[in-house]
């Protein structure tokens, strides 16, 4: 219960604050050709689509008449766009109090209000982000949390909350993104397995080639072992990386839905250089080339933590990629020299999701 209560309080702080408002670092790569300490010169990002923030049915029933007893938010004050920010913004408090005082339905269906009073896709996606924890089904619930992620109104350590929900959905992925991306059927035949699957099989009939971990994500499977018969979930999206370079967050995603999202660490002075990457090397336990010096996992010194997701070299952006970290605690801020930083249980499951060829996005 004690639990309970807490994460509504966390909540409802966030509800109330939405609307006040490389590390050259480089890997032992297999070529074992690094360039170290780069100076990036950033390249324009790719346009990238923007997810409808469409509202969701209201599926809260009985919920408008506690809201009667607790009475409406204020229609009055400022006409226009600028009167409706205002009446979002009291739903928010409202939705706020109301999910405190453990009234879940009734917050769901103000938050529902404050959808339908939006002035804009943006205002929509925010009021979106803090529904989507109440949301009336797994699938709407991260169609939300795609909403406000893709529209860029998740802010700082808000990521974290964004990784919490959707870690809780990919615990049902199957419910959870039904509808909203494509996927193959397959039954598992003897002598297969998930690497040979991937590797061969998928590639053959259904022609893409997914990593072991994301087909182990989107089936709920916890290891590697495979029954006859056994019906799996081919995901055929294309995986792609978005990072959001003004809250530090990344976002991993499946064809257009939001898969996993995390709060990072960015370089030090504006040391991440911009542009549109490529995933060209994955090494676990990677060896830090730095100063003229081989410094081997395991070394103090040794800043890459547990897994190294290396870029195609640029022209004036070499050496750069996604890392862990011994240093969990600078996560959230900006003292890379340029890479993105991760802790390292996090940047493991990524790396268990990203095939060699993805896209990473830094605006």
């Amino acid at each position: 219960m004690a639990k309970t209560v807490g994460v509504l309080v966390l909540v409802a702080c966030g509800l109330l604050w939405a609307f006040n408002g490389s590390e050259a670092d480089t890997a032992l790569a297999g070529k074992k050709s690094v360039v170290i300490e780069a100076v990036p010169q950033p390249v324009p990002p790719e346009g990238r689509p923007v997810a409808d923030a469409r509202p969701l049915p209201d599926k809260t029933e009985g919920a408008r008449e506690q809201l009667d007893a607790a009475g409406p938010a204020s229609d009055s004050g400022p006409t226009g766009a600028e009167g409706r920010a205002a009446r979002v913004r009291a739903l928010l408090s409202q939705a706020s109090s109301l999910e405190a005082a453990g009234n879940p339905a009734a917050a769901a269906a103000v938050l529902q209000e404050g959808m339908e009073a939006s002035s804009t896709p943006a205002e929509a996606a925010r009021v979106g982000f803090f529904l989507a924890g109440l949301a009336g089904s797994p699938a709407e619930s991260r169609q939300l949390l795609t909403g406000a992620l893709r529209q860029g109104v998740v802010r700082g350590g808000e990521y974290e909350r964004a990784h919490e929900l959707l870690e809780q959905l990919n615990r049902s992925t199957a419910s959870s993104l039904a509808g909203l991306t494509d996927f193959g059927d397959y039954v598992v035949q003897p002598n297969d397995s998930l690497w040979k699957l991937c590797n061969k099989t998928f590639p053959r009939e259904f022609g893409v080639s997914p990593e072991v971990g994301l087909v182990q994500m989107v089936n709920g499977l916890s290891g590697t072992g495979l029954r006859v018969g056994q019906r799996l979930m081919v995901p055929l999206g294309t995986v792609t990386v978005e990072v959001d370079r003004r809250q530090n967050g990344l976002v991993a995603y499946l064809g257009d839905v939001a898969l996993v999202a995390y709060r990072v660490g960015l370089g030090k002075e504006g040391r991440t250089p911009s542009g549109s990457f490529v995933v060209e090397v994955k090494l676990t336990e990677p060896t830090w080339f730095h100063g003229g010096r081989q410094i081997p996992y395991g070394d103090p010194e040794n800043i890459l933590g547990t897994r190294w997701l290396g870029f195609e070299n640029h022209p004036g952006a070499t050496g750069y990629g996604i890392h862990g970290t011994p240093n969990p605690e600078s996560v959230g801020d900006n003292q890379s020299m340029g890479c993105v930083r991760m802790r390292n249980a996090e940047v493991e499951e990524l790396f268990g999701l990203l095939a060699r060829g993805t896209t990473v996005n830094i605006p």
